[in-house]
């Protein structure tokens, strides 16, 4: 089980490695690499590295996540949110056509506000 910050950390770091570091845009390898650091311990220096060499304010993650106050305490099972953030990932790619780290962790935002 793991709380709404680890969530969009980890799919933080997923959508850095997919996208800046191994050049894609494949949603099936961002799923992988989530499931990947879903089980990672130490989620915040993974955070830390994986937008080292990108213009992102890691921040704003908490920031975003302290208005989500309702799921702050909430313990979701992993497999139950894959999918929210794949769906979120494609949002970002497909729909808005960005791959911009922030536009990611909003649309993450609202579809963890509806839960």
């Amino acid at each position: 089980m793991v709380y709404i910050k680890d969530i969009f950390k980890a799919s933080v770091c997923s959508f850095c490695d997919n996208i800046y570091e191994y050049n894609s845009l494949n949603e099936n390898k961002f799923v992988k690499y989530l499931q990947s650091y879903l089980l990672e311990e130490d989620l915040q220096g993974c955070l830390e590295i994986c937008t080292s060499e990108i213009v992102y304010d890691i921040q704003n993650i908490e920031k975003t996540c302290d208005k989500l106050y309702l799921q702050s305490n909430r313990h979701f099972e992993i497999e139950d949110i894959i999918d929210d953030c794949k769906n979120a990932y494609l949002q970002t790619i497909e729909k808005d056509k960005t791959i911009d780290i922030k536009a990611f962790v909003n649309n993450l935002s609202e579809i963890f506000s509806k839960k």
